[in-house]
């Protein structure tokens, strides 16, 4: 099939998902009760006034005091009362984090210390915060019992403790219980909407809350190993499950649109994954527009919801207007993680906002290394080279670590002209041979020497396979248009490539690592979404310097 029959079969493609997506939303009567009280119809296919408060808690305020729930050991020693105990304390950080008064350090920070023996004053330290909360379940079939215990960080003075005896299934009254008297023992009064949205974001079933923290086990797993897509099938099967028990489980639903995530993208680039089937990449994008309607339809909060939102827009091509609803996001979210905003970092009319959203993530969530690499990233959006080199260089103070980390701080070391240093980190910091050649590929480009560039990444396909992505940073960082030109037609072509060259302009950081023209689907994207064009170009490449 020639290029241009490729074009008109991917316009056919985008003209069915959007329709598709269109009756996903406005369909309520496939997902709702029959007790469910009717959504007015439009695009953020929102819960009932009733279920999403829409009052000034969902903006972002200052918090008056910042708490960590660390993981409550199992003192039982069933099956599944591990992953009980871990549910039951991540329930906790979820229904506290309602409270704008408070900064709740999120499930993977605290997680961090799971089975740890520091004393609570270290803990606090590498998470920034003044409070502890502790506890301990102990589960013999209906009988459960929940010891806690709040802690002022500072002095390890025991503010309150707690003692619960109830059955099983009553584990939403416990939490509830337990958030209620560690939020008065803080000195935060509550009145009844705070108490509902508390209870809002809590798990009803005591089935649903296994099969999710099995379903995370697993993602978190995926994240950390080469075998990714076979984890993730394996979490997908838990989150289904959990779905089943408990239908309206929006974070299910969210974790579980991460598979088709990743095959739509892996496919998009070119990236040859023999785990992929043509039956995924049939079946991956109804299944994405499924997931992410539910979860903005079940999304327990404003904050919540906007994240959903826009993901779902981002990702499905709905970008009309995907600029104003991506500060919108922003600016609502407080420590709710936005997944795929980071993308938008150097087309946005307001990078600022974007530091800013991000620092908050990294408040909330220090240890866990993305927040920190959008943050370091964003420094250098602002051609702040040395707060990027400060930001990755305090990750690693706090034993946070991963590639991207490394390869922000290689440019940010580039950037200063600061090259050996460059590569030094990298081949110290980089255990990944690929992702290696990769960031040395850049730091020659950035120094101006094509030949090491070029052979980096002769180098890096030949032990990886056809990567387009990959192809195109580099070939736009060494100012190959052309190259870079076809690349990006051939990503433009397939079915949500339109996410894999935002992926390469923020990689690359290199203004516009392609013409418009030769792309034409994320050029009609790109017209209505509010973002700007070409992207900053924070960085100098001079060997891309004829390509303004």
């Amino acid at each position: 099939m020639g290029r241009l029959g490729e074009l008109k079969v991917w316009k056919v493609i985008l003209v069915v998902l959007a329709l598709a997506v269109g009756l996903l939303l406005l369909d309520k009567r496939a997902l709702r009760d029959d007790d469910e009280p009717r959504n007015p119809a439009g695009f953020s296919d929102r819960p009932p006034a009733a279920a999403i408060d829409e009052g000034p808690a969902d903006k972002v305020r200052s918090p008056i005091h910042s708490i960590a729930i660390l993981p409550f050991p199992a003192t039982s020693n069933g099956p599944d009362d591990e992953y009980f105990a871990d549910g039951l304390s991540s329930e906790i950080i979820n229904m506290l984090a309602q409270l704008p008064e408070l900064r709740v350090t999120a499930r993977r920070s605290a997680f961090h210390f799971k089975g740890s023996d520091l004393p609570v004053n270290e803990i606090a330290d590498r998470l920034g915060v003044s409070y502890i909360l502790q506890g301990t379940v102990f589960r013999a079939g209906e009988r459960l019992r929940v010891d806690v215990r709040l802690i002022q960080a500072a002095d390890g003075f025991q503010l309150w403790a707690g003692s619960y005896e109830r059955r099983t299934r009553e584990t939403l009254a416990v939490n509830t219980d337990i958030t209620v008297n560690a939020a008065s023992a803080l000195n935060i009064p509550l009145d009844e909407r705070q108490r509902e949205r508390m209870q809002r974001a809590g798990t009803r079933r005591t089935d649903a809350l296994i099969a999710l923290q099995k379903g995370i086990e697993l993602y978190d797993r995926a994240h950390h190993q080469p075998n990714r897509i076979s984890l993730l099938r394996q979490a997908n099967v838990a989150f289904e499950r959990a779905i089943e028990a408990e239908p309206q489980l929006a974070a299910a639903y969210l974790y579980h649109a991460d598979l088709m995530s990743h095959i739509l993208v892996s496919q998009a680039a070119g990236e040859l994954d023999g785990e992929i089937t043509e039956a995924d990449i049939a079946q991956a994008p109804d299944g994405l527009a499924q997931d992410y309607s539910r979860a903005i339809r079940y999304s327990k909060n404003a904050a919540q919801r906007d994240v959903s939102e826009l993901n779902m827009a981002l990702i499905m091509g709905q970008w009309k207007g995907l600029g104003p609803l991506s500060l919108q996001a922003l600016t609502l979210s407080g420590c709710e993680a936005v997944a795929w905003v980071h993308l938008l970092n150097g087309m946005s009319t307001n990078p600022e906002l974007f530091n800013q959203a991000f620092n908050r993530m990294v408040r909330c969530d220090p240890l866990r290394p993305h927040p920190t690499a959008y943050l370091a990233a964003a420094y250098l959006w602002e051609s702040k080279p040395s707060q990027a080199e400060n930001a990755v260089l305090h990750a690693w103070d706090n034993k946070v670590n991963h590639p991207w980390l490394t390869r922000i701080l290689a440019m940010a070391l580039a950037a200063q002209g600061r090259f050996e240093e460059a590569q030094a980190a990298v081949s110290s910091q980089m255990p990944s041979m690929p992702e290696q050649l990769l960031a040395r590929g850049i730091i020659a480009a950035l120094q101006g020497n094509e030949p090491i560039a070029s052979e980096s990444l002769d180098q890096y396909l030949a032990r990886i396979g056809p990567n387009d992505r990959a192809s195109l940073v580099l070939h736009a960082a060494m100012g190959h248009r052309n190259n870079a030109n076809r690349l990006a037609a051939a990503i433009d072509a397939r079915p949500f490539g339109h996410l894999v060259l935002l992926q390469a302009i923020y990689r690359c950081m290199c203004g516009a690592p392609f013409d418009l023209d030769a792309t034409p689907v994320f050029s009609a994207m790109l017209a209505n979404s509010g973002l700007s064009w070409p992207p900053a170009r924070p960085i100098e490449f001079p060997l891309k310097d004829g390509w303004r």
